[in-house]
Order: structure tokens, then C-alpha cells, then sequence
């Protein structure tokens, strides 16, 4: 009977955890996000569509969403991100996608442009990073004097920030922690 009893509660708690896994578990595939609840609750919007144009040239207002023969479009400012078939998320801003690279404690992007920064090579293509405090933000650009302005009151993480040399470190990802460098300097300013 003991051994019954143990076998049930074990199978429960199996039960139990498969479905939560299942119901937290990012989704796969690509499609939209309708707006931040839906990202951050991993819901995909025209996932089963038969085509998802971004129209990313010139920096266009619209997304068209081919299902079934029929074409909808969409209005950029109302739709929060794009997922990829990769499983890399996007947030829309300003008509353009910017990749999401952390969502937790805060957001931080990574966004790919021409610039003319060096006269000798013409228009090349430059990573910039940006974060928001919430996923609605304007996005401001990944400094050590943004982050402490961000977070006036946080002095430990102000402290923490001052021993970074350059902003490649801030978006480093550390293999043994499994997180970016900046994620775990600001959790390390609570202890």
C-alpha cells in the first residue's frame, strides 16, 4: 500500500512538472507577437501562415501576413516583435527589428546598421546595442553612464559597472553562469 502511495505522489509530481515545462516552454517556428503579454507569455500569432513579409527595406511601416491565398497587413506600431525560424525574438521600433538578447531583469537588444563611422571603408555594417527598461521603452544606448542613470539609485550596481572596460563586456555571455555579464552584475547588486 506504502509502496502505492509513493508511486501515485511520484507519478503526480512527473505530471505535474511535465505540463508546467510545457506551458512555459518558448515556442518554436516563427510568427508575431502581438504585444508584449504575448511575448512574454511565448504566445506566437500567424505561426501556421504561409508567409510573414517583414518589408525591412527602407524601414516600411507595414507587415503582410499571407494565409490561405488572402493577404492581411499590419501596422508596425501595433504589433510587439517577430520570432524567427532560427527562434530569435524581435521587437519592432521605429520600423525596424531589433534583436532581443535579454528580456530579464530587463531588455537588452542588438541591432545591425550601415554607418558611415570610418570615411575610408564607405557604408559598413556595425553592431549597436540599446536596452529598455520594460519592453514598451524607447530604447536608449547600451553605456555604463546609461545604465547608472537607469538606475540612480542602485549604487552596488553602479560600482559593479564601473570595473567594465568597454561595451563588448557589458554583452558578453559568460558559458559557465549560462547569462550576459550584465545580467549578472545587476542581480549581484541585490546581495
Amino acid at each position: 500500500m506504502k509502496k502505492n502511495n509513493l508511486f501515485s505522489a511520484i507519478l503526480l509530481f512527473v505530471i505535474c512538472c511535465s505540463f508546467t515545462e510545457i506551458q512555459t516552454k518558448p515556442p518554436t517556428g516563427r510568427g508575431l507577437y502581438l504585444s508584449l503579454d504575448d511575448f512574454k507569455n511565448h504566445h506566437l500569432s500567424y505561426e501556421t501562415s504561409d508567409k510573414i513579409i517583414l518589408n525591412e527595406f527602407f524601414a516600411s511601416s507595414s507587415i503582410k501576413v499571407i494565409e490561405n491565398g488572402a493577404t492581411k497587413t499590419l501596422s508596425k506600431k501595433q504589433v510587439f516583435g517577430y520570432r524567427d525560424i532560427s527562434n530569435e525574438d524581435y521587437r519592432f521600433y521605429k520600423n525596424e527589428l531589433y534583436n532581443i538578447i535579454l528580456a530579464e531583469p530587463f531588455f537588452v537588444y542588438k541591432h545591425e546598421a550601415s554607418t558611415t563611422a570610418d570615411a575610408n571603408k564607405g557604408n559598413v555594417r556595425k553592431t549597436f546595442y540599446y536596452f529598455s527598461l520594460k519592453g514598451t521603452d524607447e530604447l536608449i544606448p547600451l553605456t555604463v553612464d546609461n545604465l547608472k542613470k537607469s538606475f540612480p539609485d542602485n549604487l552596488k550596481f553602479h560600482d559593479l559597472l564601473d570595473g567594465i572596460r568597454n561595451q563588448s563586456e557589458l554583452v558578453s555571455y559568460d558559458t559557465y553562469r549560462k547569462e550576459l555579464k550584465l545580467a549578472y552584475l545587476y542581480q549581484k547588486s541585490f546581495y
